[in-house]
């Protein structure tokens, strides 16, 4: 039987990488003072400050991160800048696996150190499959333009095991957790409108029948939970399989915003396809893999086991018989290169929103606005993926509970009260025009989409009621000396 070949799928896997990393660093870039910096929201300098004192030694361990070297505003950004420049020359087909070390450590060091903000499961993702990318090239100094090298089959078969996890994670999650409506295939009719950033594609969406949610929600159980396993038969069910596994990511692209998950996805599914079902050729652009495959198989020990474990986990999530790979795995936590995944396990069947307000009398009270997040009413969705603002991202899931359970908001809020220009720039609209007023507070509100007839007539997008005060009031002399 002749051999399958998996040179274009080579490139792909090699070069999606660099572009997920480039994508990811170029999305943090402009808001990385404002979150990480010393006058932003959760400062790295002044986490490490306090960890620096409470662990010892152990720190480097459990949150390994460039930033105990040094960790100034200028050292954050450098980073950022370094992480880009090196997904770049990756992507260019220099020296590829010294690019993708560099670009690892960096992301690896915003992650360990991220807190709130970069806790998100694509986070995850992309620190696992660049694990994978530091075997995907030779170690040596060199320049294949444009170029990758045929990956090692053993690298091969680990993308597409860390591919089958993430689908088949995704389906068995949303059947073993208790939330009836994936069981009940009424989901969907709720994600559109309480997903953290919709589009516009997603209010229209939510208008469709309830059979055409139902039968939505079926499609995608059927690609999540039965087509990965056809990426491991050659040959015909392999393409057949990752064609349909992209279709269901450009389907989510075009109902959401999820930063760069759909471009890491599709990157993966994309190296799954064998080279006799592309129509081009890309062998000039390829040299055979010298790749030791001792070092190759080493990937194979670390990550084989702890990918079926999650699964194992996944499935059988009350069963025993795996919990001696406990250790093992928490010692792989820090590295972040073996993951659990499952989006949406439980479906949000509201939507609340935090609406920050400020006064300068206590009395007449006027709100800031967001750059991406539902505010005013009239406001359309954004359209913002690949990019992730995530400060708008993680005051959707503050406003699934309570304030006691978010002090970061309090942080947020004291840099307003400072003033702080990083702060602001993640803001939209500040009715204040960047001065502090006498006080804060956050209030909650419900919101829905609207009906047709009213964004016809009104321009109007959404509905919104006043739930609450989410937060106490703030005062600007209790928190500026």
């Amino acid at each position: 039987m002749q051999a399958v070949h998996y040179e274009v799928a080579s490139w792909f896997l090699s070069k999606s990488l660099a572009l997920s990393y480039f994508i990811a660093f170029l999305s943090l870039l402009p808001q990385v003072l404002g979150l990480y910096g010393r006058q932003g929201i959760l400062s790295i300098d002044h986490l490490l400050y306090l960890l620096d004192s409470e662990m010892g030694s152990e720190r480097f361990f459990h949150m390994p991160s460039l930033f105990w070297i040094l960790s100034s505003d200028s050292a954050i950004r450098f980073v950022c800048f370094l992480g880009m420049f090196a997904a770049s020359l990756a992507f260019l087909g220099f020296s590829q696996s010294w690019m993708f070390l560099i670009c690892w450590l960096c992301y690896l060091s915003f992650v360990s150190c991220g807190q709130n903000f970069l806790s998100y499961q694509w986070d995850s993702l992309l620190l696992e499959f660049g694990f994978l990318g530091l075997f995907m090239a030779p170690w040596r100094f060199e320049w294949v333009p444009f170029g990758a090298h045929v990956l090692n089959p053993i690298i091969l078969v680990l993308c597409w095991l860390l591919l089958f996890k993430l689908m088949l994670s995704s389906g068995v999650v949303k059947l073993t957790h208790k939330d009836a409506s994936w069981k009940n295939l009424t989901a969907l009719t709720y994600h559109y409108w309480t997903q953290p950033l919709p589009n516009p594609i997603a209010y229209f969406l939510h208008k469709a029948p309830a059979l055409f949610q139902k039968l939505s929600t079926l499609v995608m159980f059927s690609i999540e939970l039965i087509v990965p396993v056809f990426i491991f038969i050659t040959g015909t069910p392999q393409a057949v399989a990752a064609w349909l596994l992209i279709l269901l990511q450009i389907l989510i692209i075009l109902s959401g915003n999820f930063a760069f998950f759909n471009v890491i996805t599709i990157g993966l599914c994309l190296g799954v396809i064998p080279d006799p079902f592309w129509k081009i050729s890309v062998s000039k652009w390829i040299i055979a893999s010298a790749f030791p495959t001792e070092i190759a198989l080493l990937a194979f020990i670390l990550l084989v086991p702890a990918a079926y474990f999650w699964v194992y986990k996944t499935i059988f999530e009350k069963s025993k018989t795996l919990d001696f790979l406990l250790p093992y795995m928490r010692f792989l936590y820090p590295f972040r290169i073996s993951n659990p995944y499952g989006l949406f396990a439980v479906m949000t069947k509201n939507r609340p929103e935090l609406v920050i307000e400020g006064s300068n009398d206590g009395l007449h009270w006027q709100e800031y606005e967001f750059r991406f997040k539902p505010a005013s009413v009239t406001k359309m969705p954004s359209v913002v993926a690949p990019h992730q603002p995530r400060l708008d991202w993680q005051l959707w899931f503050a406003s699934l509970e309570s304030f006691g359970e978010n002090l970061w908001l309090q942080n947020l809020i004291a840099r307003m009260f400072a003033e702080s220009r990083e702060v602001q720039s993640l803001l939209g609209t500040d009715p204040f025009g960047g001065k502090s007023p006498k006080f804060l507070r956050i209030l909650k509100y419900e919101y829905t989409f609207s009906d047709l007839q009213t964004l016809r007539k009104k321009g109007q997008w959404w509905e919104r009621r006043f739930v609450e005060v989410y937060s106490p009031t703030f005062e600007r002399d209790e928190f500026v000396a």
